[in-house]
């Protein structure tokens, strides 16, 4: 390992990066696993599935391997924290809340809170690159 320590941050921060990369192979190969794919086209799917792919890879490759620019790092931790919150507010409130009824609301509410953890988690894992991008 280059220089980080084997903690819960660095876990999550690995793991964070492997969901992105899974939901990035998910566009790119059209599986249509990830509710992210299902308004959108395919050319979209696969730059959408890109751009997650690419940086899961960002956070998890720096990780392992020296010489990968801090500046990289920052900028895929905030594409997937930026790409969370779309998907959120695409997902749970626009596409989300069409004719939900009766016991539809516990499920949209499930969904929304699993989607919410798993924001927190990108924003436990993107707050330093936050801040040190700040502090420049």
């Amino acid at each position: 390992m280059a220089t980080a320590k084997v903690n819960g941050d660095f876990i999550l921060k690995i793991l964070v990066g492997i969901l992105f990369v899974v939901i990035g192979i998910e566009g790119i190969a059209d599986f249509g696993g990830n509710a992210i794919y299902d308004e959108l086209d395919q050319t979209f799917d696969i730059i959408v599935g890109v751009v997650l792919l690419v940086a899961g890879l960002l956070l998890i490759v720096p990780s392992f391997v020296g010489g990968i620019k801090a500046s990289f790092t920052k900028v895929s931790t905030l594409i997937v924290l930026v790409a969370w919150i779309i998907f959120i507010v695409l997902e749970d409130f626009i596409y989300g809340l069409g004719g939900l009824n009766g016991d539809e609301w516990f499920l949209w509410l499930e969904d929304l809170i699993y989607h919410l953890l798993i924001l927190y988690c990108i924003y436990r894992v993107a707050s330093p690159a936050v801040r040190k991008l700040g502090n420049k």
